[in-house]
């Protein structure tokens, strides 16, 4: 008898250890990891004289939340800085509730923000956090130099070829007609889609050469062979994080820098360095990205809408 409580004693504690070392990575550790993640993309409707454009990624800044206060912005734009990038895009979600709740000063969030340096600028569209208050965060962006597209395109030459790069409104506030934002009159300019949520993507034209969007967190609680209970998308896993190819339509989700859940398992933050080149071949679909079918976001977006 003294050998089984010495080993169910034993056990408990191993048990409990186990579980403190798995909350400080869940709720100190993991949430202040700032991931760089750099991936080469080969995308359809490339001009092969684009080959090698970089693209610095960032999504979901959060602003003023827990893990993510002016040093880490800075910390951002130091890190996106030193990769050079091409062209920087801000896909959503810089937060105007919590830096109006944190007082920050939109000067000097701008200052920080004007930091930013690439050869073609900064391009930004707007996501879910972004309109209360009203016109925070687009004077940030005035006061920055920063593009903002609200269901507009903006066009630019690099290698002496032409790119276009078109920015959503945020789907939870706008309902846009993903064909006619777009447009179908110019099939032959390389596209790059902006949208804070990748719930854009299936009626995305297919000659769009990729479309850029975070607004998942990638679940943040991400649990081994379950997935993400919790993902505010209406397609549960299937565009929780990553590099996803459809019919030859290519999309990218970011798993963004901030933590709203207040912890981060199996899914880190991150910042994305993403070089395009011209497609050589048509690739296959993605696998979709195993997990549970219940998704519990959905059910609760008319909830979260009436508090952002």
């Amino acid at each position: 008898m003294k050998k089984f409580f010495k080993f169910l004693t034993t056990t408990i504690i191993i048990f409990i250890t186990l579980l403190g070392l798995l909350c400080v990575d869940v709720f100190f550790i993991e949430p202040n990891v700032l991931l760089t993640k750099s991936q080469k993309l080969e995308i359809p409707h490339w001009n092969k004289d684009l080959d090698g454009f970089k693209i610095a990624l960032i999504t979901d800044i959060h602003l003023g939340t827990k893990f993510v206060d002016l040093k880490k912005l800075a910390r951002i734009v130091k890190i996106v800085n030193s990769k050079n990038p091409d062209l920087i895009v801000i896909c959503g979600d810089l937060d105007a509730k919590s830096i109006s709740k944190e007082k920050y000063s939109t000067t000097q969030i701008a200052n920080l923000l004007k930091n930013l340096k690439s050869k073609h600028g900064v391009i930004a569209v707007m996501g879910n956090h972004y309109y209360v208050p009203p016109s925070v965060v687009k004077n940030i962006y005035q006061k920055s130099n920063i593009i903002l597209l609200e269901n507009e395109d903006y066009y630019f030459s690099h290698n002496a070829k032409t790119l276009r790069i078109v920015g959503f409104k945020d789907l939870w506030h706008f309902k846009s007609n993903p064909i006619q934002v777009v447009g179908m009159k110019d099939k032959t300019t390389p596209t790059v889609v902006l949208t804070h949520n990748p719930d854009y993507f299936p009626q995305m034209p297919n000659f769009v050469s990729l479309t850029l969007s975070g607004h998942t967190h990638g679940g943040e609680i991400v649990l081994p062979f379950i997935g993400s209970f919790f993902i505010p998308s209406e397609y549960g896993q299937r565009y929780r994080n990553g590099y996803i190819i459809e019919n030859n339509k290519h999309l990218f989700v970011s798993r963004g820098v901030a933590t709203l859940s207040g912890g981060r398992f199996l899914d880190p933050p991150e910042i994305n360095i993403l070089t395009l080149y011209s497609q050589k071949e048509i690739p296959q679909n993605t696998k979709v990205i195993n997990g549970i079918k219940s998704n519990y976001a959905p059910k609760t977006i008319r909830i979260l809408k009436k508090h952002l």
